[in-house]
């Protein structure tokens, strides 16, 4: 529901009196202003007070309320059983219903944030022919207004070191390209993530290389090695993403042992189960997600700065050869992530003596999108390499113009059976496309098998040429 009108109506029917006067306790209100439902509402909403309301609560509230902040939607009383706790999780009316069930939990809840004034409740309107209690009727909303107050959600230490980072995983993913051994890795479908060179293009799994895949394909290593499937359920928040919420938190130089994400792991995913904390954050530094320090005998955690290594600053000239032919070597053992995904935008990809050659594209340059046109490693390309600021210079008088395929045949068949024939001949062909109505395209090189194909079936090829 829309939350200004579950404010307005928290406000005219699901506050009492004795509610209003805790809430302007709690937020500093004007008692006598707040007498007027309409003039409380506007106060509520406003942010007056709420850094002190908030903290005022138990750092298991406010764990709880950076969960509602980050789901941002409506909640039922059942789904404050993981920061209250209820009957049921007692053993106690295991078969009862929602109001003895959730009797206490209720209490907690208004006494303990509806009166702060940090959260909204209402209650639905009672549905014919739907036997719910008014137990089950009400619903709480965390305003969004109110999240940049939130307390920090880690207990956090502070240390001026710069921790130990694996960056290598990364990097020696990348080399598998050309034969390079690799760590084993613990996802199922290795192929989802492979590495590849299809058609000129460098792929990873079956998508055109980015950096971000690259990071996605190290963050599924990460779940897999932890394997908490057993754990938990299709709607619970996965303990990994927990994981990286609290450490997203933490400012510079602050770091967090991994035991003091306990709570927060059976808070956010709704478990009593304790986590296997401490092997999720250490899998997480063993595949290059997370950065750890030693202090006092005990292991501290953070997310790293540029998960892809910092080396963007790196002048394209240190990873780049122009070869004689014209070609651009590309070394990979240290070219950045982000100059890889450019530069495999704009040219041809091949192995070349251990390394990735790019050769210039006239069409991936015509097409690559104005971000990639205005990185500094494609004006690089367009100052030291001759075919390179040809093909550059040829898109650029073309921009602007429509530039269907260089040697691209069009052909119109009115014979049905002879386009039927023809498109069964070369189906699945990336030379080949099937046009609306009589016509048919490919490239020049498919030409004379077309012609003879035609020859063979008694027609007569009439050709037609633009001047």
């Amino acid at each position: 529901m829309n939350i200004q009108k579950m404010l307005r109506q928290m406000c005219e029917k699901d506050l009492n009196d004795t509610d209003i006067k805790a809430i302007c306790k709690s937020r500093g209100f004007p008692v006598k202003e707040a007498t007027s439902r309409d003039i409380f509402e506007n106060f509520f909403i406003s942010t007056i007070g709420i850094n002190e309301a908030l903290k005022s609560l138990t750092y298991e509230e406010v764990v709880f309320l950076h969960l509602l902040n980050k789901i941002n939607t409506e909640v039922d009383i059942e789904y404050f059983e993981r920061l209250y706790g209820s009957a049921k999780s007692d053993g106690k009316y295991y078969y009862g219903t929602s109001t003895q069930r959730y009797k206490e939990t209720f209490k907690k809840v208004k006494n303990n944030l509806v009166r702060k004034g940090v959260l909204i409740i209402r209650e639905q309107e009672a549905r014919a022919y739907h036997t719910t209690t008014k137990m089950d009727r009400w619903e709480f909303r965390f305003p969004p207004e109110f999240g940049d107050f939130l307390p920090p959600v880690a207990k956090a230490s502070e240390f001026e070191k710069a921790g130990n980072f694996k960056k290598q995983v990364l990097r020696n993913k990348l080399l598998e390209i050309i034969g390079e051994d690799q760590k084993p890795s613990p996802i199922s479908n290795k192929k989802h993530f492979a590495l590849t060179i299809k058609d000129g293009d460098l792929y990873i799994g079956d998508e055109k290389f980015k950096a971000s895949r690259l990071l996605k394909w190290q963050r599924a290593c990460w779940h897999a090695s932890v394997k908490t499937d057993g754990l938990t359920h299709s709607d619970d928040m996965d303990p990994i993403e927990v994981v990286i919420y609290a450490l997203s938190q933490l400012k510079e130089h602050e770091w967090l042992p991994a035991v003091n994400l306990a709570v927060m792991l059976k808070i956010f995913t709704g478990k009593t189960t304790d986590y296997p904390y401490e092997h999720i954050c250490k899998m997480g530094w063993e595949w290059g997600c997370l950065i750890k320090v030693m202090a006092d005998k005990k292991t501290y955690y953070r997310l790293p700065n540029d998960p892809l290594e910092g080396m963007t600053t790196s002048s394209p000239e240190q990873y780049l050869q122009i070869e004689p032919n014209g070609t651009v070597t590309l070394d990979l053992m240290i070219i950045p992530y982000t100059a890889l995904e450019v530069l495999t935008s704009v040219a041809i990809i091949d192995i070349y003596n251990f390394n990735l050659r790019g050769t210039s594209s006239l069409i991936k340059i015509g097409n690559a999108p104005i971000s990639v046109l205005n990185e500094s490693v494609f004006e690089w390309l367009k100052n030291n390499s001759s075919d390179f600021r040809t093909a550059i210079e040829v898109a650029e008088k073309r921009w602007g113009k429509q530039i269907i395929h260089e040697g691209l045949m069009i052909a119109q068949v009115k014979d049905l059976s002879l386009k039927v024939q023809i498109e069964k001949k070369y189906a699945g062909s990336k030379s080949f496309v099937s046009l609306l109505n009589d016509y048919i395209a490919f490239t020049y090189d498919l030409l004379p098998e077309v012609q003879k194909l035609v020859d063979a079936s008694g027609h007569v090829i009439k050709k037609a040429r633009y001047k």
